[in-house]
């Protein structure tokens, strides 16, 4: 198979993205002798659309001599400001670099005519004697519009041996003069360019990627040759970049909508639109472009000559840039699995353990395989970190695509079109991942292992929709046995048995079915309700009626709490079983078995990864709206201020609250991560005094509720935030 290589982010020397009606017309109307000037364009685009490209491409083509009879020759100067943002006046190498590119088309055009060789040579020398004045006379206290200029004539005259005695006069002679204000330099530099000779056209390129005050500054050095004819200033810029610009550095005048009060306002938007005359918002590439411009990134690798089609159905084409850095990353997968599968084929990283290994590698290990794995990692990055701590859960979302038999209890619905497209493609293009193979765990993590130091730029995070699971309270997934990193260490831990556990925490729905058929006798099932001997105001919103035997209204799929260790285990004994199998049976879960359902196999942190997100789990920080220190501080806080102005409100949160938030396990299991802690059937350590409790819970600071996080309970204490869940598992383990 032939690799493909590497991109570079350079403009392109062609028109790939339909650009060529847009740049004729336009080279058309500057090079006209009835253009007038000064003129300002501005090529609006979002980051990577092609803004270079294409002031490039017009570039080029107004640097063509024509040769026409109503044409005016141009001379293109490129200037990219962010280059220069360590200078404390960009004006200063804005009008060095016009004098250079005016000098550089002198040299390049010899054989133009002496009238206006001459006149290019004044305009030279005078732009040249304006810039050497700001160079060596500027201080900060008259005014170039907004910015302080003032042209001083004795820091001129410090480096008088870099410049000629008659250099120094002239531009001595011209810092007096301009000495007060921006206003006479206009008049200086009109004499520079004679409109019907030729034109000046500056890019500026970049804009976007100075630093605020730059970039207006630069700005505002543009707005002193907008009363010039000859000028001509065509910005690239990212609109919504620039006008944020613009708002940071006049952030402190008044900015008032009323028509009554009067007052300065500068608004991003009248600030643009006064200086750019014309706006051209780049195009969307055209679908044909689109393909074209992937299969030239493609190059001739002949193994991916049929992918463009798969890359546009994927959603990825939308923006240059974008395609490119998939197609850079593309590469790197391709490159890596080759000399990965190599080197595995020939036992130099680690033995090819059965035939079956080695028949999955030269099958699957191919470009179909790589793009598809590709777009997963770069496209939808919450369903490959969802793989990494799950990997079957790429063989269901592959079935679910496909609109196969669902694997029982998951639940999982494909809710973006171009995701099932890219999950469902079939044998026409090669089979992506075997669905019933005993090794394609094992296949998988090879893929996982390609791109697992891949960071996605922020940018390129495009997933809006992926996949939902739908589960009712009483649904349990799949936990299958193998090994995950275990514990604050991460250390590797192998669980060598298949088990199931409950998506969510057993609800007082859940419970109050267990009362009801469990105990006939009323006094009886008074005393397996959750209560408190000496209801306190933390304890009165979980509070069950005992006249009514209820739960509080509306709190049917809220966790249920007050139970204590040896509840939940009466509720085990009587829930019924969910699979048909001998030898197995309904309990609280181990501690190993809780913590692999809860994060998964990669060793994450918190549920859905490593980072602390309170919008992801009921837990104090979420209630505060902040994040909150770890220490004692946070405690007094959330006690005594939250939970008084909270008094008689529960603050358990439905089951699958934070569904749509993203705080779902790898597994699909929710709630693992605060709401109630949750009894766990192992002891906490060799004195078998206590049980383990896992998860945190609505009233503990983030810190409690990662995953690998231990606390404890004697098996006879109750709590308002203490909860339980069930797994079903085989019998006669070690417990």
């Amino acid at each position: 198979m032939d690799l493909l290589n590497l991109i570079s982010d350079i403009y392109c020397e062609e028109d790939l993205l339909g650009f060529d009606k847009y740049i004729d017309t336009l080279r058309r109307m500057i090079t006209h002798k009835d253009f007038r000037t000064p003129f300002c364009i501005g090529i609006f685009g979002k980051w990577g659309s092609g803004k270079t490209s294409f002031m490039h491409l017009l570039e080029k083509r107004l640097s063509e001599d024509t040769r026409e009879s109503n044409t005016i020759p141009i001379i293109p100067i490129w200037f990219n400001p962010w280059r220069y943002e360590k200078e404390e006046h960009l004006i200063i190498p804005f009008l060095k670099t016009i004098e250079h590119g005016v000098d550089r088309y002198i040299r390049a055009h010899e054989g133009m005519g002496e009238a206006l060789l001459n006149k290019l040579g004044e305009a030279c020398l005078k732009i040249g004697d304006v810039s050497r004045a700001f160079a060596y006379g500027i201080t900060a206290k008259a005014k170039l519009g907004f910015f302080g200029i003032k042209v001083d004539v004795s820091k001129m005259a410090v480096r008088e041996e870099e410049l000629n005695k008659r250099r120094i006069d002239e531009a001595k002679e011209i810092s007096e003069k301009y000495s007060s204000t921006y206003y006479e330099i206009v008049d200086e530099l009109k004499k520079t360019v004679d409109e019907k000779s030729f034109r000046i056209v500056v890019f500026v390129d970049d804009l976007d990627r100075c630093l605020p005050d730059k970039a207006v500054e630069l700005l505002e050095a543009i707005k002193l040759f907008l009363d010039i004819e000859g000028y001509l200033f065509i910005l690239g810029v990212d609109k919504e970049v620039v006008k944020k610009g613009i708002s940071y550095r006049y952030r402190f005048f008044e900015h008032r909508k009323e028509k009554e009060k009067e007052g300065l306002v500068i608004s991003p938007e009248d600030y643009l639109d006064k200086m750019i005359q014309l706006p051209i918002e780049l195009p969307v590439i055209e679908h044909g472009r689109k393909r074209k411009f992937i299969e030239t990134l493609l190059g001739k690798s002949k193994g991916f000559k049929q992918c463009a089609g798969v890359i546009i159905d994927a959603g990825i084409g939308e923006n240059p840039r974008t395609l490119k850095r998939f197609i850079n990353l593309l590469v790197f997968t391709v490159n890596l699995a080759e000399t990965l599968k190599d080197n595995i084929i020939h036992d130099r990283v680690e033995p090819v353990e059965s035939k079956g290994h080695k028949e999955l590698l030269e099958k699957h290990f191919n470009p179909f395989t790589y793009l598809k794995w590709t777009i997963l990692v770069f496209r939808y990055p919450k369903i490959h970190s969802d793989i990494k701590g799950n990997k079957r859960k790429l063989i269901d979302l592959q079935k679910a695509a496909r609109g196969g038999e669902k694997t029982e209890g998951k639940g999982i619905q494909i809710e973006d079109e171009r995701l099932e497209k890219v999950l469902a493609a079939g044998e026409e293009a090669g089979e992506f991942f075997p669905e019933c193979d005993d090794d394609v765990e094992w296949l998988i993590e090879r893929f996982i292992h390609l791109t697992e130091s891949t960071v996605i730029s922020v940018r390129d995070k495009v997933e809006t929709k992926g996949y939902s699971q739908s589960f009712k309270q009483g649904d349990m997934v799949l936990i299958p046995k193998g090994r995950f990193k275990y514990g604050d260490d991460k250390l590797e831990k192998d669980i060598d048995y298949d088990y199931d556990i409950d998506v969510f925490p057993v609800t007082n729905q859940q419970y109050k079915e267990f009362l009801d058929d469990k105990y006939k006798d009323i006094d009886e099932k008074r005393r397996h309700i959750p209560f408190q001997h000496k209801p306190g105001d933390m304890e009165k919103p979980y509070n069950w009626n005992r006249e009514t035997l209820t739960y509080p209204d509306g709190m049917g799929d809220h966790p249920v709490v007050f139970v204590s260790y040896n509840d939940a285990l009466e509720f085990c004994k009587w829930r019924p079983k969910k699979k048909e199998k001998e030898g197995w049976e309904i309990r609280l879960p181990k501690e190993d078995e809780w913590e692999k359902a809860a994060r998964g196999e990669d060793g994450r942190k918190y549920p859905w990864g490593d980072d602390f997100d309170f919008n992801k789990l009921n837990c104090a920080d979420y209630h505060v709206n902040k994040v909150l220190e770890e220490s004692s501080e946070w405690v007094r806080e959330f006690r005594e201020v939250f939970l008084k102005r909270n008094e008689g409100k529960a603050l358990t949160t439905n089951v699958g609250h934070f569904k749509n938030e993203g705080g779902a396990s790898p597994f699909g299991c929710l709630d693992m991560a605060g709401n109630v802690w949750e009894w766990i059937i192992s002891f906490f350590d060799d004195t078998k005094t206590t049980r383990v409790l896992r998860g945190g819970s609505w009233h503990d600071g983030g810190n409690d509720c990662r995953c690998a996080y231990r606390g404890r309970s004697g098996e006879d204490n109750w709590s308002y935030n203490v909860g339980f869940r069930c797994v079903e598992a085989p019998k006669n383990l070690n417990l």
